[in-house]
């Protein structure tokens, strides 16, 4: 009936079993025995997109106080984080106004080379003017942490806490 499955884990899901889920309008369906859908699963750019409303049923956490306080999330109302993703909600309607920051969890360790899917320059806009890329060094953000790589080698050579 949907055509390809899926891995959540693809996704940047974990802890859910490998399925079958199939993609359905923004989401990962997992159907029950019955042919009804037993779970679901809303994708970042998909049901978790700019302007949509937050799903209901789709339960988020609290940040803790430091990303409230250095992205200035307001109140609890005011954003809602899921799947180490923070998402800046308007209080009234529940509609998704911005992905205030991605929270990879991945661990990046002086030293050693840095974790895959970093190629990309993804530091945030306030530090920009001063970690920016450059022959001799690239810059990465992570869970508040900017990362100085050899662009080279892809080693870590310094981690930059912009929390503290």
């Amino acid at each position: 009936m949907f055509g390809t499955s899926y891995r959540p884990r693809y996704f940047g899901y974990s802890g859910f079993d490998d399925g079958p889920y199939y993609y359905d309008d923004g989401y990962l369906l997992q159907l029950g025995n019955d042919g009804g859908i037993a779970s679901y699963l809303p994708l970042l750019g998909g049901a978790l997109a700019l302007g949509n409303i937050w799903p209901k049923s789709y339960e988020s956490y609290r940040v803790p106080d430091y990303y409230v306080d250095y992205y200035g999330l307001g109140g609890p109302e005011s954003y809602r984080y899921a799947d180490d993703v923070i998402y800046r909600v308007d209080p009234g309607t529940s509609a998704i106004q911005s992905i205030a920051a991605l929270l990879t969890g991945d661990e990046f360790v002086v030293g050693q080379p840095a974790p895959a899917g970093y190629d990309v320059y993804n530091v945030p806009y306030s530090q920009r003017d001063r970690y920016y890329d450059t022959p001799q060094a690239q810059y990465r953000y992570s869970d508040g942490y900017v990362y100085e790589i050899d662009p080279t080698t892809q080693i870590v050579s310094a981690a930059i806490d912009l929390l503290g």
